[in-house]
Order: C-alpha cells, then structure tokens, then sequence
C-alpha cells in the first residue's frame, strides 16, 4: 500500500505543478503540494508511533513471560535452600 501511495502521491503532484504552470495559479498549488506533504507526514508518524507501540507491547509481553518464569526459579531455588537448611539442621542434631 506505501509504494502504490507515493507512486500516487507523485502522479498528483506532477498533476497539479502542471494545471499549476498552465493556469498560473501557484498559491492552489502550494496548498495542494502542503496538504500532501502534512497528510504524508502524519501517516508516517502513525507507522511509526504503531511500530513502537507494537516493540512495546512485545516488550512488556516477554517481560510479563520471564516474570513468571524467574519467579518459578525463584520459588524453586528457595525451595531447594528449604530442604538444604532441613538437611544441616538434622545433621546439626546428629
């Protein structure tokens, strides 16, 4: 869609420079050639504020997934500390 936009971007463009060059009227041309640019502008601002949002939200996806799995290491860490300290504390009564 963004290669068969611009390619109409510049069609309309080259249209209105030349209905501009043959009518004389530079100042519809500008604001033509101004309302593009903008309109342009903004679509691309749009992609790329979508593409951040999207690295974003993987983001935050992937540290919602590490969260769970480093908090299962953690419960299981702590539960080997458990049977480790319950091993020196019968060998400690021994």
């Amino acid at each position: 869609m963004g290669k068969s936009k611009n390619t109409l971007y510049i069609l309309a463009a080259i249209g209105v420079t030349i209905i501009g060059a043959v009518t004389g009227l530079w100042l519809i041309w500008g604001v033509v050639i101004t309302l593009m640019f903008i309109e342009s502008l903004v679509s691309n601002l749009k992609l790329w504020i979508d593409d951040k949002e999207s690295r974003y939200l993987d983001a935050l996806q992937k540290t919602r997934s590490d969260s769970a799995e480093s908090t299962e290491l953690l419960r299981s860490m702590q539960a080997s500390i458990t049977r480790i300290e319950e091993r020196l504390e019968a060998l400690e009564k021994l």
